[in-house]
C-alpha cells in the first residue's frame, strides 16, 4: 500500500471511529457530519473527501460493527465444548452482543440506508455470519443436523434471534421479559431446532 492510500485508510478510520462513538452513545438520530467532523477533530467538509455521503459512512460503520461483533464472538470458542454447545453459545452471545447494543442493532438491521457503496459489497463475507456458518457446519459434521437442513435450519435460528432482538430493542416485550430469560428461551428454541 503507498503512502497516499494508507493516508486515505488513516483518514477513514478517524471518521469511522468517531461515528461509531457517536452511534454508540447517542444512536444514528445523534449523527451528523457535523458531530462526526468535531468529533475526528477535522472539518466536517473534509469527510465529502472520503465518503460520498453520511450514508456511505454508515455502512462502514455498519461494516466495521459487525466485525467488533466477531472479534466478541471469537472470545467464547471454546476446546472443551461439543459442536453444538459451541454453536449455541455463538448464538447466546450473537443474541447478547444485540441486546446490550441496542443502537448499534438498529443501525446494523433496522435503518434504511439504500445500496451499499461498491467498495463494501467487494469486501469479503462478513466475518460474523461466515463464523456461524462454520459452526452449523461443524454441527452437521458430528451428527446433530443432516446436511440437507442445514439452510432451513440457519435461516429458522437467525429469524427467531433476530425477531427476538427486534422486539427487545423496541420495548415491544410487554410482559416484562428481561434478556436472561430471552436467553433461556432461545437456547431451548435452538436445542428444539437442531434435533428436527
Amino acid at each position: 500500500m503507498d503512502k497516499k492510500e494508507l493516508q486515505k485508510q488513516r483518514m477513514m478510520t478517524y471518521f469511522i471511529d468517531a461515528a461509531k462513538e457517536i452511534i454508540k452513545e447517542e444512536g444514528v438520530k445523534g449523527l451528523s457530519v457535523r458531530k462526526v467532523g468535531d468529533r475526528a477533530g477535522y472539518s466536517y467538509a473534509t469527510i465529502y473527501n472520503y465518503f460520498n455521503d453520511l450514508n456511505t459512512l454508515l455502512f462502514y460503520c455498519v461494516f466495521d460493527f459487525l466485525e467488533d461483533c466477531y472479534k466478541y464472538l471469537v472470545s467464547f470458542k471454546e476446546e472443551g465444548l461439543d459442536e453444538k454447545q459451541q454453536l449455541i453459545t455463538y448464538t447466546i452471545e450473537y443474541f447478547r452482543y444485540f441486546a446490550q447494543r441496542p443502537h448499534i442493532f438498529r443501525l446494523v438491521f433496522i435503518e434504511v440506508l439504500g445500496s451499499p457503496p461498491d467498495e463494501i459489497v467487494q469486501r469479503t463475507q462478513v466475518s460474523v455470519a461466515v463464523l456461524l456458518g462454520e459452526a452449523l457446519t461443524q454441527c452437521v459434521k458430528a451428527g446433530y443436523i443432516g446436511e440437507a437442513n442445514i439452510q432451513v435450519l440457519a435461516d429458522l435460528i437467525t429469524s427467531s434471534v433476530h425477531g427476538k432482538l427486534l422486539f427487545y430493542v423496541q420495548g415491544r416485550i410487554l410482559d416484562g421479559t428481561d434478556v436472561d430469560k430471552l436467553i433461556t428461551i432461545l437456547e431451548k428454541e435452538i436445542e428444539l431446532i437442531i434435533k428436527c
